[in-house]
């Protein structure tokens, strides 16, 4: 009998784990998942990962290894924008000789309707590639036959040449998670490290030599080493605003090749030291002799001997107002010249590293100390101080001495001031390549961007009139050259956005190229204030305030990172209309603390209405801590500029 139970118990099991082994296998969807129907933690979810399972391992072929990627993902659909969802991208590399390969791709929706299961497959015809750059293609396909309540699974492969590139694996996604599982198996010719990012340890980890066969390498016998990660009821990630990219926060796995062990015996480390790296960068011929070369080619471009009466400063912006106004930056960021820098001259153009290392090397040429400056642009992701890696990296600035004075710089950008970054690059630090020294410089800016809207309002029974200026300076104020700057057309589309109604003879653009100056543009726009019975109620700032909080979630775990420090200043003056008094005018208000300032003041000067309000948020970043306080600051800026004055009829 006790056999009888044993034997019955053991059969139990195995067949419970066979259940929840096939419940992550592609193909066979259990009735649960077809009738999940709400998050449990996230009740607001569009869409649930039901699961994401992926597996890395190395194949040999042709005296070298290969690595199989295998993805199998399966997601429920929630509401109508969920079906976003259904809608894949696969990124692969085909770069330098290396090549990734993309195949068995298929997918699948299961739509229960009517008592019968249905199921949807997608055609192999409904599958295209977009190329992204020179490195990089998409593979895209949306899994068909998507609706509310469908779900939707698909799998794929990719063989890898590129054994630098072990997959990383983000078990967070912008929709909750319900289990994520990646399998690692190793050989032991290839090193990595891993670094988890966004949570403290794995729900469950696993290493363990392989049961399977004995492979050889060469003279090398071994077996793989399996390693198993699985995380379990992941929150979405809230993508808010202000955040410099979502690589910096989510949940992930990243690897990062360390070192190769040859059957030979031979080692070759691939992390190595800080002072390597830059040793290495000075002696590139397409970095450290790239501007090398630029600084012989100096004399040939300037007067040296009339050089000599001037400053250092203005050596400085002679020769970056030179590289800003005869060569184009390609949009392209990297870290290595593309070129010679004959081509470069003959050209006209190239990459960020060839124009920066350009002006590196000619700005050392006319006797200014420059130095390249390694940076991770903001949408790449931050720097990890501990793994001395050149692919965290993807652009080069510049930084200059002038009169025992830092500046950073950059050449690629002829609307930017020349001692200015481009606002992605404000990202953190960048590394100094400089003999001998590892030096990180701080990339955030140091000064305020400080905008000021200005309102002459006339109002009267018939149509209103408003002269409106708009004054940006710094940041915000290169951001609008760059979005609108002088094009009536994308004037337009803004006055449009903002319910302006404005005739183009009174649009006025100025400082479009006086960089140190605020960017200005004055219009005249024609409104019907809003009347109730004998009341006119008018919001003095018009449309120029936020009137949604930019910020929704009630807690955050990342910082709250605006770039750089911004001001707001607003200033409303309304003659009272002939046959009306004021009969409401908002209360005056002050906030002013280490974070964050704040004032509101309306008074009645003669026959005039006065209103300035303004706004100061003094810190470029805040910590997460400050979330909830930085959140209230919007709500008070909300609430309190969009205030509307009452004028009554005598």
């Amino acid at each position: 009998m006790k056999k009888c139970i044993l034997i019955l118990v053991t059969f139990v099991c195995l067949q419970l784990i066979q259940a929840q082994t096939n419940k992550y296998e592609f193909g066979k969807v259990p009735i649960e998942d077809i009738q999940y129907n709400e998050c449990p933690y996230d009740k607001t979810a569009e869409a649930v990962v039901l699961f994401d399972k992926g597996e890395s391992h190395f194949v040999q072929s042709h005296n070298s290894f290969l690595i199989i990627y295998e993805r199998t993902t399966r997601i429920k659909i929630l509401t109508a924008a969920g079906v976003d969802w259904a809608k894949v991208e696969i990124p692969f590399y085909q770069s330098n000789n290396i090549y990734e390969k993309v195949f068995d791709v298929e997918a699948t929706a299961y739509n229960y309707e009517d008592g019968v299961l249905t199921r949807t497959k997608l055609e192999s015809e409904n599958i295209h590639d977009e190329k992204l750059n020179e490195s990089w293609i998409l593979r895209k396909f949306a899994v068909p036959n998507v609706k509310v309540g469908t779900v939707i699974e698909y799998k794929y492969t990719i063989e890898s040449e590129y054994v630098f590139n072990l997959r990383d694996w983000e078990f967070q996604w912008k929709i909750p998670v319900l289990y994520s599982q990646y399998n690692v198996s190793m050989v032991p010719f290839y090193q990595y490290t891993f670094l988890l990012q966004g949570a403290g340890k794995f729900d469950e980890q696993t290493s363990e030599v392989s049961t399977g066969l004995e492979e050889q390498f060469g003279s090398i016998k071994y077996k793989y080493m399996n390693h198993t990660y699985i995380m379990k009821n992941l929150a979405a990630f809230k993508d808010e605003e202000f955040i410099t990219s979502p690589k910096d926060y989510m949940i992930k796995l990243d690897f990062q090749l360390s070192k190769i062990l040859y059957p030979s015996g031979f080692k070759k480390d691939i992390i190595t030291t800080w002072p390597l790296l830059i040793k290495d960068l000075l002696e590139d011929d397409n970095f450290g002799k790239y501007v090398s070369k630029s600084a012989k080619i100096a004399p040939k471009i300037f007067d040296l001997n009339g050089f000599s009466a001037l400053t250092q400063q203005q050596k400085f912006d002679s020769v970056i107002n030179y590289v800003k106004k005869n060569y184009s930056w390609n949009k392209k960021n990297r870290i290595y010249s593309s070129k010679s820098v004959k081509d470069l001259m003959t050209d006209k153009f190239g990459n960020s590293a060839d124009v920066n290392l350009f002006a590196v090397g000619l700005l050392n040429g006319v006797g200014v100390k420059a130095y390249p400056v390694l940076i991770s642009t903001r949408d790449n992701g931050k720097i990890k101080y501990d793994y001395p890696f050149l692919d965290f990296f993807n652009y080069v600035g510049i930084k200059a001495d002038i009169d025992s004075v830092s500046v950073l710089s950059d050449a690629t950008d002829i609307l930017i001031a020349n001692d200015r970054l481009p606002v992605d690059c404000i990202n953190d630090v960048g590394l100094i390549i400089q003999k001998e020294e590892v030096e990180w410089v701080g990339l955030l800016s140091k000064t305020n961007s400080k905008s000021r809207s200005t309102f002459l309002v006339n109002l009267n029974d018939t149509l209103s009139t408003a002269n409106i200026i708009l004054s940006a300076g710094e940041y915000d104020g290169l951001y609008m050259r760059k979005e609108y700057g002088s094009d009536m057309k994308k004037i337009a589309a803004y006055f449009s956005e903002n319910d302006y109604s404005v005739a183009d003879s009174s649009v006025v653009v100025k400082n479009m190229e006086k960089f140190s100056s605020p960017y200005l543009l004055r219009f005249t726009s024609e409104f019907r204030p809003e009347r109730i019975n004998n009341k006119i109620y008018l919001a003095p700032f018009f449309n120029e305030l936020p009137k949604v909080n930019p910020l929704k979630q009630q807690t955050r775990t990342y910082p709250i990172d605006f770039t750089y420090s911004k001001q707001r200043i607003y200033n409303s003056n309304i003659p009272i209309p002939e046959g009306y008094t004021v009969e409401f005018l908002p209360m005056s208000k002050k906030i002013n603390n280490d974070q964050f300032e704040m004032g509101y003041n309306a008074s009645i000067i003669g026959n005039n209405v006065n209103v300035a309000f303004y706004y100061y948020f003094k810190q470029p970043v805040y910590a997460a801590a400050d979330y909830v306080k930085v959140k209230t600051y919007y709500n008070e800026i909300i609430s309190k500029g969009n205030e509307k004055i009452v004028f009554v009829k005598k």
